[in-house]
């Protein structure tokens, strides 16, 4: 069987030429092109049709039953466990350049096709972009007939709960569910006329494009946040911008310290680095201007090289099976993040959770309360919670798996790590600074979670034809909060 098929539109519903008889049998075959409307199977509300998928589309692309030669670099390959909650993530796997017309030749994706898993997880669907990808096994291309279904708006449709619901009744396997490509082509998709997909895509597409761009910001103040640390931990920066404008005075005795840092009117994010002329002088005295020698090599004079267990405690998270938790706000963290939620919370926060069994070495950072369960450790801590997250980003832990079935962290291998200890003025500095920048990521994380939200309320409703834009807003206020409803607005 073709792994693409091409379809025509010349007879759609809404082209005013469908036939006066609907019929109720589905294509034989989907191996021949399709000129002809997609066959209905129901109506809906005596005017919407219901079709099968396969009738809906120009293109289905399946890559399974390959697996490609992968490569450190090249062309990020699209697998089935980056595609999560209607976004890629990054890929971290490719294909090289030159072997891609040859993987790709079952058919080529194009921006704005649909990407869907068929298995490990089942269901999940993501947007393509104008970035050059290649598809890997368990993922699914989907493109909407043009002028019949809208991809943004079959997005959407296929992360409707009627949708996923229909996706799992199709499904087999016990322990791993996936659906056979003849039996996704069967699935029956409702198709209002385009000006209402249009319509609703546009108004839940710009709610996850504010979403995206919330989380654009976090990933650029997170890294400056580890940039900061690097240059203050790791490189010493500030201490060899003291040791350079220490010598510059010996040459020019006439000179002050001060001549040699930075204005302190400059902007934040063009001082984290700590390089020359680049800290204020009521930070850059903070630090010495001189190193000494240490069993870790030269570390500044005055700074103390300790073991993590000096900093902090890696305390275990508790059981909580599935079936016991009690529906609440709480998050519930496993090694790979939020695995869902609970009544009641174990941890205060904020706190740091660490990956201890499966996902080995994972962090998350959580300001409010949560449930971390057993295969994680939680940071307690005295010292600055900040200069500990970002000192574990630094530890390798990812690489300490010291069991072989299921990978593990064992605690005490941590607690023997070197670490450089500087003065509590030091510490302090830091978090304030860290402090500023984790406050705007918990902000910016509330809004994108209140989208979702929002986009979550609205979508069924939406993608039905039930609400239209301004029934939306008026609801998200009601629903959400006055201020759900003006944001709506701004967004939209």
């Amino acid at each position: 069987m073709s792994s693409e098929m091409q379809m025509g539109k010349e007879n759609s519903p809404y082209s005013g030429n469908a036939p006066a008889d609907e019929g109720m049998a589905l294509n034989a075959s989907s191996d021949k092109a399709c000129g002809a409307i997609p066959t209905v199977i129901a109506p809906y509300e005596a005017e919407w049709p219901v079709l099968a998928l396969e009738d809906c589309l120009d293109a289905l692309i399946d890559y399974r039953g390959k697996t490609p030669m992968k490569t450190e670099s090249g062309v990020p390959l699209v697998t089935a466990k980056v595609i999560k909650a209607g976004r890629i993530e990054t890929p971290t796997e490719f294909i090289a350049h030159e072997d891609f017309d040859v993987w790709m030749r079952r058919g080529m994706p194009k921006p704005g096709d649909i990407v869907m898993t068929t298995e490990a997880p089942l269901g999940e669907v993501a947007q393509l972009g104008h970035e050059k990808v290649a598809l890997a096994q368990r993922v699914i291309t989907l493109r909407g007939k043009d002028g019949f279904l809208d991809n943004n708006y079959l997005l959407y449709l296929m992360m409707s709960e009627d949708m996923q619901e229909q996706l799992k009744a199709r499904a087999t396997g016990t322990t791993v569910l996936g659906i056979k490509q003849s039996e996704l082509r069967k699935i029956s998709v409702k198709v209002p006329p385009l000006d209402i997909q249009k319509s609703a895509a546009s108004t839940l597409k710009a709610l996850d494009d504010r979403i995206a761009l919330l989380r654009e910001t976090n990933a650029t103040l997170e890294a400056m946040a580890q940039a900061l640390f690097k240059s203050w931990f790791v490189d010493f920066d500030p201490v060899h911008a003291n040791a350079n404008a220490s010598t510059k005075q010996m040459i020019n005795p006439a000179s002050s310290p001060s001549d040699f840092v930075g204005d302190p009117a400059a902007p934040l994010d063009s001082r984290l680095r700590g390089n020359d002329d680049l800290l204020p002088p009521e930070l850059q005295t903070l630090f010495p201007a001189t190193f000494t020698a240490s069993p870790q090599g030269l570390v500044p004079e005055g700074w103390n090289v300790s073991k993590v267990d000096d900093l902090l405690e890696l305390a275990y998270g508790k059981a909580l099976k599935a079936t016991d938790r009690i529906d609440g706000d709480i998050p519930v963290y496993g090694s790979g993040g939020i695995t869902g939620s609970h009544n009641q919370a174990l941890v205060s926060g904020p706190s740091v959770i660490v990956g201890r069994k499966g996902t080995v070495g994972s962090l998350y950072w959580e300001d409010r309360p949560f449930f971390p369960i057993d295969t994680v450790f939680y940071v307690k801590t005295e010292k600055p919670l900040s200069y500990c997250f970002y000192l574990l980003q630094t530890l390798g832990l990812h690489d300490m798996n010291t069991d072989g079935a299921v990978p593990g962290l064992n605690r005490n291998n941590v607690y023997r790590l070197p670490v450089v200890m500087p003065p509590d003025a030091v510490f302090n500095a830091f978090d304030d600074m860290a402090a500023a920048i984790r406050e705007t990521i918990f902000t910016n994380n509330l809004q994108a979670q209140t989208l979702a939200t929002l986009r979550d309320t609205l979508l069924p409703r939406l993608i039905s034809g039930q609400l239209r834009l301004p029934e939306a807003e008026a609801e998200a206020g009601a629903g959400a909060g006055a201020g759900a409803g003006a944001l709506l607005t701004e967004v939209v």
